[in-house]
């Protein structure tokens, strides 16, 4: 798997239980707090290039998962599950 998309299954393993996952305010602190490895700020430009993530800028910037980054992400979880 892509570092990036490593990246973007933190942030759904972060929203996916929340009853508004694509409104989930994710802040870089918990990504960097739960991410398995090093992550770079790259990963997240990336995320949102391809439409994953979106930033928003508030009292500090917070990013929040799109619906096609919730897919991408379970389908990674779904696969990856399977190949175990």
């Amino acid at each position: 798997m892509q570092e990036r998309y490593r990246t973007l299954h933190t942030i759904y393993e972060i929203v996916k239980n929340d009853p508004h996952p694509l409104n989930y305010l994710c802040s870089t602190r918990e990504i960097i707090l739960r991410h398995q490895g090093g992550w770079q700020q790259e990963h997240l430009d990336a995320l949102a290039d391809e439409e994953m993530i979106i930033f928003k800028r508030m009292e500090r910037i917070v990013i929040c998962i799109t619906q096609k980054g919730l897919d991408t992400a379970k389908s990674f979880f779904v696969s990856q599950k399977h190949s175990l």
